[in-house]
């Protein structure tokens, strides 16, 4: 089963994602301003979907039992160090955000754990 570091891997893994996503909005704002705003808003919450499936998939991955279980706790553990993020980097708490890190992480956890079982179903049918 994984341990603290690996809850603390993950979640720093789903807002890396983040940070870079937003490092990259920031760095480009002048020519991603020609794009329409629904697209890079589309872009952001698959983004923000990609990290949470990743970083639980990954922690999901080193454990034998409970895998949705893993994968809550990496999402509720990436949307706390999320809402860090977007609180030492704004000036005012977004509520908006956050709400959007929250349902993304989680769905995204929530995805990444289920492939996480699948994969290990999948190895075990093989071996026997």
């Amino acid at each position: 089963m994984p341990d603290v570091n690996d809850y603390l891997a993950g979640a720093i893994l789903a807002n890396g994602f983040i940070w870079i996503w937003n490092l990259i909005l920031r760095q480009f704002r002048i020519p991603l301003s020609r794009l329409p705003v629904m697209l890079l808003a589309d872009i952001s919450l698959a983004i923000y979907l990609l990290a949470g499936g990743v970083s639980a998939y990954l922690v999901g991955r080193r454990a034998s039992r409970r895998h949705l279980i893993v994968s809550l706790k990496v999402s509720f553990l990436s949307w706390l160090l999320s809402i860090l993020l977007v609180l030492s980097m704004a000036l005012k708490p977004i509520v908006g955000s956050i709400i959007i890190f929250l349902l993304c992480l989680h769905v995204g956890g929530v995805a990444g754990g289920y492939f996480a079982l699948k994969r290990r179903l999948r190895r075990r049918a093989e071996n026997s």
